[in-house]
């Protein structure tokens, strides 16, 4: 038997997490112990357990096992983007991007990919540097699939999102029947 007893701090930690397993500790169940948690030295325990828990959960920067995945979302309208936004408390790692357009352009259709701001959306439905919006990538293209390759005017390099900071992409729908759409399969992996 330990003679080990946590402390007070350490003991809120234990006490809200004690009917989960590893397996079922969300991020936001994290979150919602350590967001009201001050940085002192009376906290020092209750820090040094949630790093625990976090890396024993595999939330500490590397992609954690068995999650990520290729999320489907389809754009109807040239005029509203398509969202690609982690629940609150995770982060993805967006590794590659590819879409179909359901129809043939008769000319070139432009593919736009946007970071944004809840704060940058909510003045825009459409991406844009005056929104606060930060630019990512742009191709023109009359082709009805495309790779991430293709999709990103220098080599793509994996990023970063979270649910502050997500990305929003988009097709302007030019030379394009009216009808279509677009789907875009996007592969990310979740790092926390």
């Amino acid at each position: 038997m330990s003679n080990y007893a946590p402390n007070p701090e350490q003991e809120k930690v234990y006490d809200n997490l004690q009917n989960k397993t590893l397996g079922n500790v969300t991020a936001d169940d994290i979150q919602k112990l350590t967001d009201p948690t001050f940085i002192q030295a009376t906290n020092q325990d209750a820090l040094i357990t949630y790093n625990i828990v976090n890396k024993a959960a595999m939330r500490d920067g590397n992609i954690m096992p068995n999650t990520g995945g290729i999320l489907t979302l389809t754009q109807t309208d040239g005029n509203i983007a398509v969202d690609i936004r982690p629940p609150n408390g995770q982060v993805y790692k967006i590794m590659g991007m590819s879409l179909r357009n359901s129809a043939s352009p008769t000319g070139t259709n432009y593919y736009n990919t946007f970071l944004s701001t809840p704060e940058s959306k909510a003045s825009s439905d459409t991406p844009s540097q005056s929104n606060g919006d930060v630019f990512y990538s742009s191709v023109s293209s009359a082709s009805t699939e495309l790779l991430t390759e293709t999709l990103f005017e220098e080599v793509f390099q994996p990023l970063f999102i979270t649910n502050n900071m997500f990305m929003r992409i988009y097709s302007n729908f030019a030379n394009v029947a009216a009808s279509a759409t677009v789907i875009y399969n996007v592969a990310y992996m979740r790092i926390r």
